[in-house]
């Protein structure tokens, strides 16, 4: 009696950790799926780095005086359907607060983002926003782009790319083991 009962525990046992294993699968695909739809809602949204603040500041007029002076795109203003300040990440008490902006249509937002190179070398930058994930993905290739292991990295349509040093190839990061 005592063998039949530890069998029917062990096929139990058995039968109970398949089904974990399943579910953590299925738990680790429907993170996934979650992510890219959080991702794929931010599509519209840009972050801008660098416009000092000014008290009592319309930040959907900022952002517009901002990409007509530094980026020669004249957007209407009805383009934009929401921008504010975000809460300051920066270490320091000098560093401006953020401005995310959302745009109405990708095709604007695209746009600005396309035309952000002309921020090169001066105190702005533009970027995506991005979900925690894909922040995080983004920790080793800046510091491989540090080391001068690869050529370049960065965000595109919420895609994650970098070039090794060395070669033309464009490389897609789908998640932080993916880059190792």
């Amino acid at each position: 009696m005592h063998d039949a009962l530890l069998f029917d525990f062990l096929q139990i046992n058995s039968k109970l950790e398949k089904q974990i294993k399943q579910n953590e699968e299925k738990m680790k695909h429907l993170d996934s799926k979650v992510e890219e739809l959080e991702q794929y809602s931010r599509r519209n949204w840009l972050l801008i780095h660098g416009i000092l603040h000014i008290k009592g500041e319309d930040t959907d007029k900022v952002v517009l005086n901002f990409l007509k002076k530094k980026l020669d795109i004249e957007l209407e203003d009805d383009s934009i359907d929401r921008s504010h300040r975000l809460k300051s990440m920066a270490t320091t008490k000098n560093k401006p607060k953020r401005i995310i902006v959302k745009s109405v249509t990708h095709n604007d937002e695209d746009w600005v983002y396309y035309n952000k190179k002309k921020l090169k070398n001066q105190e702005y930058l533009i970027t995506e926003s991005l979900t925690s994930v894909r922040l995080q993905c983004m920790k080793k290739p800046k510091e491989e782009y540090l080391a001068k292991k690869i050529t370049s990295y960065w965000s595109q349509d919420g895609n994650l790319f970098y070039i090794k040093s060395g070669s033309h190839v464009k490389q897609m990061i789908k998640s932080y083991t993916d880059f190792k």
